[in-house]
């Protein structure tokens, strides 16, 4: 099988280092030459959880046209990046590729296969022009759920923190071919992978604590513990939850458990700097249209009130245009 993965950040270097592993031919492309001269050079250097440190020698480019046609493209960028992705993806799909988006937040085949409100719409926050959605057919789509926290050291060297789990599913909710093999893959490569029938009802379980923590740790400049410990914060995320829940309620979608059981879940995860926080501090583009954005956008639609998504939203937006961290 051949794969090709676009983006060489901490998420695509670590899947790129490990299913390289595999029978699978695996390429990497990344958006800088240089990035990918580093990488067939020295290969992706993996400092692991437990301290150990291993090389893995992956092929680089940042040429998706030297590249043959692919079986699977999986995509590793932020949610904003994705139309600019759109000519590789071109180039490396043939008319039985599967596409695996590996995002944050809604992605922007969420609306696919559903009925009405949602029934043959775009998500403006996530496809402004619908671009994504013509050129990326929801039946060649794998979507995809990712619990691994990895840090980028860039010049090719990442450190995989801790966590390696990958929930598949397809938008349709069938079992498919491309379904079982994008997770027999993950599995070979020795990650904890899965299949599920209901993709959207797992993005809505991560994206539930997401959508509150990211958005505050930027506000405040905490970790995800003391979001979860402060009973100001606690209280604000909590209110923040229960308006997302809302929404995806009237979406169909139905929650295992509690709004206090999933921010002691989060808590239980230790004290970490959320993924919004690390790129605010770094002066990267935030991924606010996706995490708080979209559930906006899908708040009008089912006609659900969301007055402290707005407000976070509004005041983190200010935040990370007036006093950003590094440029």
């Amino acid at each position: 099988m051949r794969i090709a993965i676009i983006g060489g950040g901490a998420i695509g270097s670590l899947i790129a280092a490990r299913l390289v592993s595999t029978d699978a031919t695996m390429s990497l492309v990344v958006r800088r030459p240089e990035a990918a001269d580093t990488i067939n050079a020295g290969g992706i250097r993996v400092t692991n959880p437990d301290g150990s440190e291993t090389v893995a020698k992956v092929a680089a480019t940042a040429d998706a046209a030297s590249l043959p046609k692919q079986d699977v493209v999986i995509l590793c960028t932020k949610a904003y990046a994705l139309e600019s992705t759109l000519p590789a993806v071109t180039q490396l799909s043939g008319p039985n590729t599967t596409v695996v988006p590996m995002l944050n937040g809604v992605p922007w085949w969420y609306p696919a296969a559903q009925p009405a409100p949602l029934a043959g719409r775009s998500l403006a926050s996530v496809d402004p022009d619908g671009a994504l959605k013509a050129a990326i057919p929801a039946e060649r789509i794998v979507g995809a759920l990712t619990y691994v926290a990895v840090l980028n050291r860039g010049d090719g060297s990442i450190h995989h923190v801790g966590h390696q789990s990958f929930v598949f599913g397809d938008p349709a909710g069938r079992t498919t071919p491309e379904l079982a093999a994008v997770t027999e893959a993950f599995n070979k490569a020795g990650f904890e992978a899965s299949a599920t029938a209901d993709i959207r009802s797992q993005i809505w379980t991560k994206l539930w604590g997401n959508l509150a923590f990211n958005p505050l740790s930027v506000l405040t400049q905490a970790s995800s513990l003391l979001l979860c410990t402060e009973p100001g914060a606690r209280g604000v995320a909590a209110k923040m939850m229960a308006e997302g829940q809302a929404v995806a309620e009237r979406l169909g979608v139905r929650f295992a458990m509690t709004i206090p059981e999933r921010i002691d879940n989060t808590a239980a995860l230790g004290d970490f700097k959320t993924s919004m926080l690390q790129d605010y501090e770094a002066g990267r583009r935030l991924e606010l249209d996706a995490i708080v954005g979209a559930v906006i956008e899908l708040a009008e639609i089912v006609d659900v009130p969301v007055p402290t998504l707005r407000t976070v939203r509004a005041l983190v937006d200010l935040r990370a245009r007036v006093a950003p961290m590094a440029r």
